[in-house]
């Protein structure tokens, strides 16, 4: 954390953290249902569960397929007996291995070409296409949303079509994590907030989404769950969620619903687990993490079915808006999957046995190439710079690259990839668009965001091949080890010689650069940053590091530079913001400050350290019932900030409120970290000393 210079009264604030369109034909992008006159909606609902970076084959109703026996799975009583009442999909893939833009392919039915949510955190979804939600809502039925995390925030769109959107949960503590490290909550928060909803809703027709983010990594699960996974903590967060989303199936059984609500559980994504040299998920899309478990169960759905044909998440729109009874999406590429539930038969024609994945994260994050792929029943082939053909009837588990034993069906499918993301000589160019186009105008309004292009990016297959930097992977995964174990010298060691032999991957010289800050050495980080960003490496995180660095040697305009060109690079880093707004607080900027402040609040209204950000502006300017004013709100906001207790002891004192500011002072002091608020504790405790000794009223 970088903090102000203070004095023993200082007002203190922590300073912390479309695309190219399909060439398909117009019929392959509309729904397999047959257009119809109108029909009135069924009287049912649909609570639709997605769990976030779960491989199919942790479930227990999926264990004894798993292809590689020598992992574990996780105890899943509650999916297993739904997968027992219902369908399951043994062979699910997801169109893209990261949490958003999987979900957009779920909720828009069509791939990422087509929805424009190509990564994480560079795109939003445009208001122009229609989502599920949307379709249900404009039918008549409730509609509501809980999410475990805010990498699908409403921020980047998904919001489109719910009336409750429930992705309010603290920042704080986010700030200096890595990219891809979103603010989460636990599922039993998710859960309790989703059956507070039902007990109001749950007597209407309702469309209901709930989120579950607890199997991403860091893996943390809860007791009992961490004594009974000691070494695979993995299953033990799906575990754990398996309890939590028991607790929805009770809820619905005993309000007599369960006959009248489909049930759709279905995996974003999985996670790599070392099987290809990847411990998460983001770089490769072999089905480690692409394989994910679906079941559906509920009215018409026939108990025990385990279809084996191959399916698509982009199917689910469809399929659920089929139960419905919705008008179709015309723009929907996936099919309906009724025929398979209900009768076992083969989806009908529209490519339906091809599915197409691909990654970006690879191009992004690192400065290789991206991925794509085309998978059918049989086989699998990987467009990369060193292209790959699996057998995965011979060979599901990927090992055997065959590409040169088989190149006629290598080339087939390499064309189907073509008949998707365009010709094979054409570079495909996509933009960069972090927010949505009113944000955007809001933020040019404040002198943020330049006025200028999107920042875009080439996607051509340049750069390293990323199974040719499996050696980097597995020094950044030893990397956030040693980190976690607080080796630090190691890990920078580690990461100094990946920074060698990968000069321009971003994130690896992002590591290198946060193992420095660790050591307490913030010249070498600066020099780290900088020379990343000569061998264009450059990211907004590393500028918004290196501007923190700055600032940790005392160099304020140096570090207020950065942060403004860090703001430039990527304006939805909020605590880039914050950290940018204390800075030209302390060089008395203060109507520029504001505008940092209210950059924050122009994108997430609930985020409580901006508006104890202005409240240290009101100070500035002496208006002392704006301060308390801001200061109020960022505590109601998130009653963990401690921060805006603080402040408020410090206001209340300087106004001669004695009693007031003893409470706030003794509040902060309950709630402040010892290692965290190490210098101020005793500054905050001899100013009690102090009021306790002064007579009342003087």
């Amino acid at each position: 954390m970088i903090r102000p210079s203070l004095g023993r009264f200082a007002v203190y604030l922590a300073a912390g953290w479309l695309g190219v369109q399909l060439t398909f034909s117009l019929a392959c992008r509309r729904s397999s249902e047959p257009a119809s006159t109108q029909v009135e909606p069924r009287d049912a609902n649909v609570l639709f569960i997605t769990l976030d970076t779960t491989r199919a084959d942790h479930l227990g109703c999926y264990a004894a397929e798993s292809v590689h026996k020598k992992d574990g799975s996780a105890k899943t009583p509650h999916l297993d007996a739904l997968a027992a009442s219902g369908a399951r999909f043994a062979e699910a893939i997801a169109e893209v291995p990261l949490t958003l833009p999987s979900h957009a392919c779920m909720f828009t039915g069509t791939y990422p070409e087509v929805h424009g949510l190509r990564d994480m955190g560079g795109f939003v979804l445009s208001p122009q296409h229609l989502t599920l939600a949307t379709m249900a809502r404009n039918a008549g039925f409730q509609t509501a949303a809980f999410l475990g995390s805010k990498a699908v925030g409403h921020q980047w769109g998904l919001s489109q079509g719910f009336e409750t959107y429930d992705d309010n949960m603290p920042s704080r503590g986010t700030e200096g994590q890595l990219p891809g490290v979103f603010p989460e909550r636990r599922a039993s928060v998710t859960t309790d907030h989703a059956l507070d909803w039902l007990r109001q809703h749950g007597g209407q027709k309702f469309f209901l989404w709930v989120h579950y983010y607890d199997p991403h990594e860091p893996y943390d699960p809860p007791a009992p769950f961490n004594r009974q996974y000691p070494h695979d903590p993995y299953s033990g967060e799906i575990a754990y969620t398996d309890q939590q989303v028991g607790r929805l199936f009770d809820f619905l059984k005993q309000q007599n619903i369960s006959d009248k609500t489909l049930v759709v559980v279905v995996g974003d994504h999985g996670e790599g687990l070392n099987d290809h040299g990847e411990g998460t998920h983001g770089i490769f899309i072999y089905d480690d993490t692409v394989h994910v478990p679906l079941i559906v169960a509920g009215p018409t759905v026939p108990a025990g079915r385990v279809i084996a044909n191959q399916v698509r998440l982009v199917d689910l729109l469809p399929t659920v808006a089929a139960f419905l009874r919705l008008p179709p999406n015309p723009a929907a590429q996936g099919v309906s999957l009724w025929p398979l539930i209900e009768r076992g038969r083969e989806l009908p024609g529209k490519g339906s046995n091809y599915a197409y994945i691909e990654t970006l994260y690879p191009k992004t994050y690192m400065n290789w190439s991206e991925l794509r792929a085309m998978r059918t029943d049989r086989w699998k082939f990987i467009l990369a710079p060193h292209p790959e053909l699996y057998d995965l009837r011979a060979d599901p588990a990927e090992t055997q690259n065959v590409i040169a034993l088989h190149p006629a069906e290598a080339d087939q499918l390499q064309k189907k990839i073509w008949e998707i993301i365009g010709h094979q000589s054409q570079n495909q160019t996509v933009k960069y668009e972090p927010m949505s186009r009113e944000s955007r105008q809001e933020l040019e309004s404040l002198g943020y965001v330049s006025a200028g292009p999107p920042r875009e990016i080439v996607l051509n297959m340049s750069g390293p091949d990323p199974k040719d930097r499996v050696g980097t992977l597995q020094a950044m995964q030893e990397y956030d080890r040693l980190m976690k174990s607080k080796a630090f010298a190691r890990a920078a060691r580690i990461m100094e010689v990946a920074v060698r032999t990968d000069r321009t991957n971003p994130l690896a010289n992002l590591y290198l650069g946060r193992a420095y800050e660790r050591l307490g050495n913030w010249r070498r980080a600066i020099e780290t940053y900088r020379a990343a960003t000569q061998a264009g490496a450059t990211s907004g995180e590393i500028v918004s590091r290196l501007g923190k660095a700055y600032l940790r040697v005392g160099d304020l305009k140096g570090g207020i530079d950065a942060m403004e060109r860090a703001s430039q690079l990527n304006p939805t880093d909020l605590d880039n913001f914050r950290n940018l707004g204390i800075a030209l607080l302390q060089s008395g900027r203060v109507e520029e400050a504001e505008r940092a402040f209210k950059a924050i609040t122009v994108q997430d209204e609930h985020y409580s350290a901006a508006y104890n950000g202005l409240g240290l502006v009101a100070i500035q300017r002496g208006d002392a019932a704006g301060a308390l004013r801001n200061f109020q709100k960022a505590i109601a906001l998130d009653p963990t900030e401690v921060e805006p207790l603080l402040n408020l002891g410090l206001l209340y004192q300087k106004t001669g409120n004695r009693q007031q500011a003893l409470r706030y002072y003794q509040e902060f002091l309950a709630k402040a970290s010892p290692k965290e608020y190490a210098q101020l504790i005793p500054q905050v405790r001899e100013a009690i000393q102090e009021l306790r000794a002064t007579p009342p009223g003087k």
